[in-house]
């Protein structure tokens, strides 16, 4: 049985998403300010006012305070092109450097609006932005050509020094004091970053006239706004939000339908390798325009599928293909009743016996004639006041075999902020049939006593059990089930196994239905050696002289 990673659906995505196309808007009115030091000459004969409240501004490639001087190799670029370093092909085009190239609001409350020269149908906005003197918050409008908006939600733009809050599209490129002209290159420093705003799929026939920013903040981070791009929508564009529910031989694969609806509907393709389909790939098939959903039938229990679907417009006007991956014979269940608060403890107290006044607890109902094969589990434990990432603790318990995980899980870093777990190939439920039920145990190393989400807490709906299943490879036959039993159970290097005849022979299966273990009998109780055992579900199956035969489920500790 193929197992998978939780991470291989977004690792998947993230490999072979295909490439967008991007264009710059051109700003025919609203910047207000020039914080650019370009060409030769002191810095503040080619600015208007600085970055932030410090006196310092960006300078250009060519920027010298005397003739004499020497030009700084890393500065922002002459023809003002901005290439992102966080999107494939995301390009920002700055104004004149000669000019006002900046919209620029120190003060809380204080707006602008940018006004484009050409006006463009998109799907995503980005801003080329920072902020001086520590960070700026905003909010504002997207601005259309039939005079509609679309709110901006508030928004925090990190200081131009050091921050990774937001996506860098360029960094390293210099400044200049105003005072003194001293020019200074601070590694990976200044910053410039990239917001993205998604264009809700009401306004995506709409295009984008201009955005109008509000600084909300009363603290002094000055916002600079540069600039802004689109990622424009095709003559086809693609379906997109693909997501698929599972069975344990079959999925149902669903997308969100386009603003414009294709012609011939849209083609799909599926395969059991991650390489990507072009557009001289055949595809698998095609469903109508009308459609928004496939269920695919007689798949291999427990495969990874690779999924992708496209919008097909006509012979030579084809979408592109959008991804997404699945599993047969998985299941998931959130935690949804709240966080799971942690319990004090020290990190050399905790054990993998330790318990806590306060695990999360989730079931899991395994389809009927169905048993698990794997466990995989996500959550996220964050922290608050002056907790630490790296003094979390957790352990994963399946309470219905009582077994666990062999390790505590540690999170890491000592600063405040979110750690993202996740595990999978996890054994401790092998075997398990009907309603399961799990504990997640989470403690901290700092704080007050006892249990609390003050510090350290694991975020309600992100704790996630998913279940690879299988049919049950062997069952038990109720009316003989009074004639063998199996003690004890878990079972440790000894199980005993008696029956009212003489047993004439056990076998011992794993979950996969290989035949580990064998052994003959001649009396009516045989004890049987597992201490080679490896910890996870069994099946016993015993047979008596009489010819009585039972299959007995059994969990290793």
């Amino acid at each position: 049985m193929k197992k998978t990673l939780l991470c291989l659906s977004s690792l998947f995505l993230t490999l072979f998403s295909q490439a967008q196309e991007f264009v710059a808007f051109q700003v025919n009115s609203g910047f207000n300010a020039d914080v650019i030091a370009n060409g030769i000459g002191l810095s503040t004969s080619s600015t208007t006012i600085a970055v932030d409240n410090a006196n310092f501004a960006f300078i250009t490639a060519d920027f010298q305070a005397t003739a004499a001087g020497t030009p700084l190799a890393t500065a922002l670029p002459i023809n003002g092109l901005i290439n992102s370093t966080a999107t494939a092909g995301l390009q920002f085009q700055m104004a004149s450097y000669s000019a006002n190239n900046v919209l620029r609001i120190p003060t809380q409350n204080e707006s602008g609006t940018l006004v484009f020269a050409n006006p463009l149908r998109g799907s995503r906005l980005f801003l080329l932005l920072t902020s001086g003197s520590g960070t700026a918050t905003i909010s504002g409008t997207i601005n259309f050509s039939d005079n509609t908006t679309q709110a901006l939600s508030p928004s925090t733009v990190p200081d131009w020094f050091n921050s990774s809050a937001l996506p860098v599209a360029i960094s390293g490129i210099g400044r200049v004091n105003l005072a003194n002209d001293v020019v200074e290159s601070p590694s990976g420093n200044p910053r410039l970053y990239q917001m993205e705003v998604a264009i809700l799929p009401s306004n995506q026939s709409k295009q984008i006239s201009g955005i109008t920013i509000t600084k909300t903040s009363i603290e002094e981070g000055v916002l600079n706004l540069f600039g802004a791009s689109a990622e424009i929508l095709p003559t086809c564009p693609s379906p997109t939000g693909l997501s698929a529910v599972t069975t344990a031989s079959g999925a149902t694969v669903s997308w969100t339908a386009p603003p414009s609806v294709p012609s011939n509907g849209y083609d799909y393709y599926y395969s059991l390798t991650a390489t990507a389909p072009n557009n001289d790939t055949e595809p698998t098939g095609n469903v109508a325009s009308t459609q928004t959903s496939l269920t695919l039938n007689d798949l291999t229990i427990g495969q990874l599928y690779y999924f992708w679907v496209r919008s097909n417009c006509g012979a030579t006007d084809k979408g592109v293909w959008r991804p997404t991956s699945f599993t047969t014979g998985q299941l998931t269940t959130t935690h949804t009743t709240g966080d799971i608060l942690t319990d004090k403890t020290t990190s050399t107290a905790i054990t993998v016996s330790s318990n806590t006044a306060c695990p999360g607890v989730m079931t899991v109902n395994v389809p009927a004639g169905y048993q698990i094969a794997s466990v995989a589990t996500s959550y996220s434990m964050q922290t608050a006041a002056d907790g630490f990432m790296s003094e979390q603790r957790s352990i994963l318990v399946c309470n219905t075999t009582g077994l666990k995980e062999a390790a505590i899980t540690s999170g890491a870093g000592d600063t405040s902020g979110t750690y993202q777990y996740n595990r999978s190939n996890l054994t401790i439920a092998n075997g398990a049939t009907g309603a399961v039920q799990f504990e997640l145990r989470a403690w901290r190393t700092y704080g007050t006593t006892g249990c609390n989400g003050i510090y350290n807490r694991v975020a309600n709906n992100t704790w996630k059990v998913t279940i690879t299943y299988q049919a049950v490879i062997l069952g038990t036959d109720e009316k003989d089930a009074i004639k063998f039993k199996a003690y004890p159970n878990p079972v440790g290097d000894v199980l005993t196994v008696s029956g009212e005849a003489v047993i004439s022979e056990i076998m011992v299966y794993n979950y996969l239905g290989q035949k580990v273990m064998q052994q003959v009998g001649d009396s009516k109780s045989v004890d049987v050696n597992t201490s080679q055992l490896s910890a996870g579900s069994y099946l016993v199956k015993a047979r008596d002289t009489d010819g009585n035969q039972n299959t007995l489920k059994i969990v290793k500790k």
